[in-house]
């Protein structure tokens, strides 16, 4: 049972839409994850949340070192999307396409295609089929851990409009990879990047003469990554994130779940060490990226320039001293 539910109230707005970050610890039993999830989608119910975003590997959790690489394939098909449909399916039925409830979630999963695995971010709504390929989103860049069992998505984007906005997606590891949040950005012009992960915490970085060090540095990363592709890009960023350690590995994850405005600044952000549901209601998105690009609009401006630009050969300068 999740007992600390965070609520926050961006607007007077009504019509715009209440969304809820599921910054949650996510086992190695599916179906304890299930149930979990379950009870999270019953809370957006009763609160009248519109979007439900759950962190990456919801069901089967984040891969692990083992030097038996077998039990994670079979773990993971375990809780591939067509091992458990009809959950899946009961999931998309709750759902509903009044704006009073929760009409989309947005959930990762393990997909198997044309014999192969795949980490995928599907989207569940009461109008649309999750299987259906041109809405489903391929995770492209994989770590090595992720390389032994799933194979990369191509570079396909994935973006919905709905009635609040656009919106494109990110998994993860792809959060580190600016061109794809700019294509996002300047080429699809969403309003917002959705960011699915399970993005760990430790790692040390030290620079011991100047007395600065970190333990946690891949959570710094989290942090930075996530406000910075919300201002250079002028969009929102909503990144939810695994919470807590990992069951068999102990691998420790970030949670720090959150909205970053086109500002880059946060606006709510989940703990790093429990779980919590994190509900910011009546989110302007439209409205608040419009008043972003009033004094300037690096869409634009990047575009008109970048028409402009013919690098050459000739154009670098040796700097080097002569020997």
């Amino acid at each position: 049972m999740i007992s600390r539910v965070v609520e926050r109230t961006y607007s007077n707005f009504q019509d715009c839409p209440s969304i809820l970050l599921a910054n949650i610890q996510i086992s190695v039993d599916i179906e304890k994850n299930k149930k979990k999830i379950e009870e999270i989608i019953q809370i957006a119910h009763e609160k009248n949340v519109n979007i439900v975003l759950f962190p990456e590997l919801a069901l089967t959790s984040y891969v692990w070192e083992t030097e038996k690489p077998e039990e994670v394939f079979y773990h993971l098909n375990s809780g591939e999307t067509g091992n458990i449909k009809s959950w899946i399916d009961n999931i998309r039925d709750s759902l509903v396409t009044d704006n009073k409830g929760p009409e989309y979630v947005f959930l990762n999963n393990v997909r198997r295609k044309n014999g192969e695995l795949y980490n995928s971010t599907m989207v569940l709504n009461g109008e649309i089929d999750y299987n259906d390929e041109a809405l489903i989103y391929d995770k492209i860049f994989l770590p090595p851990i992720e390389q032994r069992y799933f194979r990369q998505g191509t570079d396909k984007r994935l973006t919905i409009d709905t009635r609040w906005g656009r919106f494109g997606f990110l998994t993860c590891y792809d959060l580190c990879f600016v061109e794809l949040a700019r294509q996002y950005a300047f080429t699809d012009d969403v309003d917002a990047i959705i960011t699915l992960a399970a993005w760990r915490s430790h790692a040390i970085r030290e620079y011991s003469l100047m007395n600065v060090r970190t333990d946690n540095y891949y959570g710094f990363l989290w942090d930075l990554m996530n406000s910075s592709k919300a201002a250079y890009n002028q969009t929102w960023s909503l990144g939810v994130n695994t919470v807590g350690p990992h069951d068999l590995s102990g691998v420790l994850f970030w949670g720090g779940s959150g909205i970053w405005a086109p500002s880059g600044l946060n606006l709510i952000r989940g703990s790093n060490m429990r779980e919590e549901i994190l509900i910011i209601h009546n989110l302007d998105i439209k409205e608040e990226r419009v008043r972003s690009q009033v004094e300037f609009n690096y869409r634009i401006d990047f575009q008109n320039m970048y028409r402009k630009m013919k690098v050459t050969t000739k154009d670098i300068k040796d700097l080097t001293p002569d020997e």
